[in-house]
């Protein structure tokens, strides 16, 4: 999924886009915890991790 813009949806629920995760992680989010609160990716149903575990790869 994408947004109106085009940039893809890492978590749907909490509508973050891979381009934040990427920020967060290069803000010092280096942990799934991390992310959690940088974000709020993967509070809601949880479908995500996966993809934020290889964003952190």
């Amino acid at each position: 999924m994408t947004t109106p813009d085009g940039e893809p949806l890492v978590c749907v629920c909490a509508k973050v886009t891979e381009k934040a995760v990427l920020v967060a992680k290069a803000a010092g989010a280096g942990d799934i915890p991390a992310l959690r609160a940088a974000t709020r990716a993967s509070t809601g149903c949880g479908d995500c991790l996966p993809d934020l575990e290889e964003l952190l790869e």
